[in-house]
């Protein structure tokens, strides 16, 4: 999310974990003879990461319901890794820049 970092030092913003049920679990059940008709499954589920955003009417100031946006933990380290990986690309492409300046530069007068 982004300005999360300056939303949340603000008061506007509120992290919390939730618990997403994937499968819900199934408790064993038997027959009257004491068969097992169902057997037990245990429960699946995984945690999310929830942010509630404060919003307001930007005309009259008044509150306005909450932004919420959950995540999963492999989205953010995908956003995270992205992200490295665009700001290597982008020294490194800023470096070239600054590379083919210094050598320009480094020229004589009236040399090419």
């Amino acid at each position: 999310m982004i300005n999360y970092k300056e939303s949340k030092d603000a008061g506007r913003s509120v992290l919390s974990k939730v618990k997403v049920v994937d499968f819900p679990g199934v408790e064993e059940q038997t027959d009257d003879d004491g068969n097992v008709i169902v057997e037990a499954v245990a429960e699946q589920s995984h945690d999310e990461i929830k942010i509630a955003t404060r919003q307001f009417n930007p005309d009259t100031g008044s509150k306005l319901a909450d932004k919420v946006t959950q995540y999963n933990l492999i989205e953010i380290d995908y956003w995270i890794s992205d992200l490295t990986n665009q700001i290597a690309e982008l020294t490194s492409a800023k470096e070239s820049w600054e590379a083919i300046k210094a050598d320009y530069e480094a020229l004589e007068d009236g040399e090419e």
